[in-house]
């Protein structure tokens, strides 16, 4: 096992780069952004990068290397890639970073993957239209990787997905997904060529009703949890409604999200039947 490095003070330049990048804000993002780098907490996204080059520091406490599932993510992190950084860091200063009382005590700093998108896009798309809550951020990613997606925009105004909360609530659905933030309306109109499709409550469009029409691939956006999908993103979509009793006013969009990317793959998977 490659020698873990300890750190006690308060003032250690790791420990002010790791309080900065769990913080929420402005400052986060910019930080995030100029390092490439993000932080996941917990051991279940621990494992979720594990044996990943991406994966390029490890924290924990002495504690925490007593705990099975924490020592044997480290052995196997170190084994694959040797060059991984670990430290070990004093309890009481811990405690003061994290905002996981009772999680298994493991953090790691990931890079923050680039991707070029692809000049002919032809593939299932999942765009977020200024979705600000972290944790609906976080399950639409989770729903679309457990769909088949592998694409997610992220308009101007969504929640940053590579903070905490939102890796959080993806519970590792980024490790498999390309991730593209900050589009605009113009970028969707110049980029994505494949049909737009959009939920919304004032849709003509059952979502049921499609049919064989979501064997091909398209590009399904959600909206803002209080207006909606942006009105002039609705105009160059197809606005599609999810069938609901009256007695509710809307659903939660990560619901509507899990509800259409399974209604085509349940299309799909019956035409192969």
């Amino acid at each position: 096992m490659k020698d873990a490095k300890y750190i006690s003070s308060n003032d250690n330049a790791l420990v002010k780069r790791l309080k900065v990048l769990l913080e929420g804000g402005a400052k986060a993002n910019k930080t995030r952004q100029e390092l490439g780098l993000a932080v996941i907490e917990g051991i279940h996204l621990a494992q979720a990068w594990l044996a990943s080059e991406d994966m390029v520091e490890i924290f924990t406490t002495e504690a925490g290397m007593e705990q099975p599932e924490i020592a044997a993510v480290i052995d196997m992190q170190l084994a694959a890639v040797p060059n991984t950084d670990l430290y070990i860091l004093d309890e009481s200063l811990w405690k003061k970073l994290t905002e996981l009382e009772n999680a298994p005590p493991i953090m790691a700093c990931v890079r923050i993957p680039k991707h070029e998108f692809p000049a002919d896009f032809k593939k299932d798309v999942l765009i977020l239209d200024c979705i600000q809550d972290a944790g609906n951020v976080g399950s639409m990613m989770r729903t679309a990787a457990a769909a088949g997606l592998s694409y997610v925009i992220c308009m101007k105004g969504t929640a940053q997905v590579w903070s905490p909360k939102v890796l959080r609530a993806a519970m590792g659905a980024h490790r498999h997904l390309k991730i593209f933030e900050a589009w605009t309306l113009n970028q969707i109109r110049e980029k994505i060529k494949i049909p737009l499709l959009a939920t919304s409550l004032i849709a003509n469009q059952d979502l049921y009703d499609l049919g064989d029409e979501l064997l091909d691939p398209h590009a399904w956006v959600f909206g803002n949890e209080g207006s909606g999908v942006d009105a002039e993103l609705l105009a160059i979509a197809k606005g599609v409604i999810v069938p609901q009793d009256p007695c509710v006013e809307s659903l939660n969009v990560s619901a509507a999200t899990a509800i259409c990317l399974f209604e085509m793959r349940r299309v799909r998977r019956e035409s192969q039947d």
